[in-house]
C-alpha cells in the first residue's frame, strides 16, 4: 500500500503543521507528503496522486491532516477512483467528520493500519451539490441560508483564532451564531422533491446532510446514515431571532426536531429555486451569494468513496 499525506498546516490555527511535525518524526512506514498552500490547493494535489498512482493497479492510503475544509478538498479531488482508501487525522476547529467517520489518532494507527494484508474499509456516500453548473461533492452537508452566514462569519472572526489556540475552536460556531442573528436577512424557498413543490416563506437555513452533525457537534439531523443511499433536507422556517437561539441550544441533543417550525425531508435528490442573495456552503466551505431566480440541485452519489474503518485488529 503506498501511503500519501495532505496536510493544511494552517488548520486549527496552526494545530494542523503542529500535528504533523509530530506524526512525521514517528512513522515507521515510507510516505509520501504534500502540503496545501491555498484553498482549493487540497483538490489539485489529490487529483495528481489519483492520476499518478491509479494505473498501477495498488491499493493507496491519502489521509488528510485539517479540518472539515481539507477533507472536503481531498474528497473532491478523488471522486470515485476505485484504488484509493481515504482517512484523516482531525486537526481542525469543528470537526465533524470525526463524529461520523474513524479517523487515525496517532502514527501507531497508521502504520498498523498500512502493515495488515487486509485493509478494513466502508464505502460510503456523498452529496453533490449543483453549483453555478459546478458539481461539488460534500461528506458532512451542504447549506444554504444562515448556517453558511454564520460559517463565513466564523471563518473571519479574530476569536475564532483565540479560541483554537485555547483549543476551544469549536465554540467559534455557537459565537457566530450569536453575532448573527441579529444581522441575518430570511428569505424565500421553494422545495422540489419527487415532481411535487412545496414554498416556505422566512426561512432562516436549509441544509442538506449526509450524515448528522454541522457546526462542530450540532446534531442537526439525528437519522442520516452516511451509507443509505439517501440525504436529509431540513428547513428552519417562521422561526422568531429568540426562538432561533434556544433551536441552537437544543440542537446538540436533537430535540430541535420537535419544533413546528423545523421540517425535514428524506429522499436521493432535491432542487431548490431561490430568489433572493443567499450565502452558500458545502462542509463549511462558503461557495458564494445565490443569484436571482437561482436553481440549485441536490443528490446522493451512493456508495462512491472508501473509507478506513477501526477494528479491534487494525486500530
Amino acid at each position: 500500500m503506498k501511503l500519501h499525506f495532505i496536510i493544511n498546516e494552517r488548520a486549527g490555527n496552526g494545530k494542523g503543521k503542529r500535528v504533523w511535525k509530530k506524526l512525521q518524526n514517528e512513522l515507521k512506514s515510507p510516505f509520501s507528503y504534500h502540503i496545501t498552500e491555498y484553498k482549493g490547493h487540497g483538490i489539485k494535489i489529490a487529483q495528481q496522486i489519483v492520476n499518478e498512482d491509479s494505473a498501477s493497479g495498488e491499493t493507496f492510503l491519502i489521509i488528510a491532516i485539517g479540518g472539515d475544509g481539507t477533507i472536503h478538498e481531498v474528497m473532491n479531488g478523488v471522486r470515485e477512483a476505485p484504488n484509493v482508501l481515504v482517512g484523516a487525522i482531525c486537526a481542525g476547529s469543528g470537526n465533524d467528520f470525526s463524529r461520523s467517520f474513524p479517523t487515525f489518532k496517532s502514527s501507531h494507527e497508521i502504520d498498523k493500519y498500512v502493515q495488515e494484508s487486509n485493509f478494513e474499509y466502508k464505502t460510503n456516500d456523498c452529496g453533490c451539490f449543483v453549483w453555478n453548473e459546478e458539481k461539488i461533492r460534500f461528506i458532512n452537508n451542504a447549506g444554504i441560508g444562515f448556517d453558511a452566514f454564520v460559517a463565513y462569519t466564523a471563518n473571519l472572526s479574530r476569536f475564532k483564532k483565540h479560541l483554537n489556540t485555547l483549543g476551544l475552536g469549536k465554540l467559534s460556531y455557537a459565537y457566530s451564531v450569536l453575532k448573527s442573528v441579529f444581522t441575518f436577512k430570511m428569505f424565500d424557498v421553494i422545495v422540489e422533491q419527487g415532481g411535487q413543490q412545496r414554498k416556505y416563506d422566512n426561512v432562516w437555513f436549509v441544509t442538506v446532510s449526509n450524515q448528522p452533525y454541522f457546526g462542530g457537534g450540532m446534531k442537526i439531523s439525528p437519522s442520516s446514515i452516511p451509507d443509505d443511499g439517501l440525504l436529509e433536507l431540513s428547513i428552519v422556517y417562521n422561526l422568531s431571532r429568540l426562538k432561533l437561539l434556544l433551536m441552537f441550544v437544543t440542537v446538540f441533543f436533537g430535540a430541535h426536531i420537535k419544533l413546528k417550525e423545523f421540517v425535514q425531508v428524506q429522499d436521493e435528490q432535491f432542487t431548490l429555486y431561490i430568489n433572493d442573495e443567499v450565502p452558500c456552503h458545502t462542509d463549511g466551505e462558503i461557495l458564494g451569494l445565490t443569484k436571482k431566480n437561482s436553481k440549485i440541485s441536490c443528490m446522493v452519489q451512493k456508495k462512491c468513496w472508501k473509507a478506513v474503518t477501526k477494528n479491534s485488529n487494525t486500530m
